[in-house]
C-alpha cells in the first residue's frame, strides 16, 4: 500500500510541475507577443547607450560660406562635431574645409593639388 501512495505522491508532484511550467510557458509568450505588437520597450535618455546622441533643439542662422570663383562642392562629409566640405577649384585642384557641426563656423582648409 505504501507504493500505492508513494507513486500518487509523484504523479501529484509531477502533474504539478507541469501544470507550473505550462503557467510560466503561456506568460512568456503572452509576453512575447505583447512586445513584438507594442514594439518593444521605448528608449529615453537614461536607457539610451553611452555614445547615442540625444537630440536637442538647435537654432539655425542664415550664415554665409563663400567660395572661390568657378569651382563647386563636389561633397559634404559629416564626421562626429565636424562637417568636411570637398570643393573642386577651377584649375582641378581640391579644397577641403572644415566646419564646427553646431556653429557652423569655418575651421580650416586643406588645399590638395596634383604633382605636374
Amino acid at each position: 500500500m505504501s507504493e500505492d501512495v508513494e507513486e500518487t505522491r509523484k504523479i501529484r508532484w509531477l502533474k504539478a510541475t507541469v501544470i507550473g511550467l505550462g503557467v510560466i510557458f503561456l506568460g512568456l509568450a503572452t509576453l512575447l507577443i505583447v512586445l513584438i505588437m507594442t514594439g518593444g520597450p521605448k528608449r529615453t535618455a537614461s536607457t539610451a547607450p553611452a555614445g547615442a546622441s540625444v537630440p536637442r533643439n538647435v537654432t539655425v542662422e542664415d550664415l554665409e560660406f563663400t567660395i572661390p570663383r568657378n569651382s563647386r562642392v563636389a561633397e559634404v562629409f559629416a564626421t562626429g562635431s565636424r562637417i568636411i566640405l570637398r570643393v573642386r577649384l577651377a584649375d582641378g585642384t581640391e579644397r577641403l574645409y572644415a566646419l564646427d557641426g553646431e556653429t557652423l563656423k569655418p575651421l580650416g582648409s586643406l588645399t590638395v593639388k596634383t604633382e605636374k
